[in-house]
């Protein structure tokens, strides 16, 4: 199976139930894993985590990427401007592996280190991106990691 986007189920019903507290705002507190395409996740899973099974294989590895993947900066909830009752979720971007050798990079695991490595999204990058000592490079699209549509139209 290939990867595919999606939000973790659980976390996102812990969080507007109030059983953890996920600021998605919060600049600080989280982080992006690179993983192959080989990875299959399961967005039903109760307590999805990074390093927990099945988010426990298929992490990129090599010169330049640290496992666990990056922190990220600059989070942003809000509703997405010219899109009235969409909301969208977004770091600062890029983020850079420099000087790296990663192979077959294929997909982005949003997770929370400090709510014991929850995972809260999976995108696909569409493809498999390679680096020889090179740059890595992951540019958010300006409508953000994750839009959705609170409103119908």
């Amino acid at each position: 199976m290939a990867i595919t986007d999606g939000v973790f189920v659980a976390t996102y019903l812990d969080a507007l139930n109030n059983v953890i507290a996920l600021n998605l705002s919060s600049s600080s507190a989280f982080k992006i894993a690179l993983f192959t395409n080989s990875l299959v996740p399961d967005f039903s899973q109760t307590g999805a985590a990074y390093g927990s099974s099945p988010l426990n294989t298929a992490e990129v590895s090599g010169t330049g990427y640290t496992s666990g993947g990056a922190a990220l900066s600059g989070a942003v909830f809000e509703e997405l401007s010219g899109s009235p009752g969409t909301a969208r979720w977004t770091f600062t971007s890029p983020v850079q592996w420099t000087s790296s050798t990663i192979t077959n990079a294929r997909g982005g695991l949003f997770y929370v280190p400090g709510i014991s490595n929850r995972a809260v999204l999976l995108r696909t990058f569409g493809q498999d991106y390679s680096t020889q000592a090179g740059d890595l490079t992951v540019n958010f699209h300006a409508d953000g990691v994750w839009k959705n549509l609170l409103v119908a139209s």
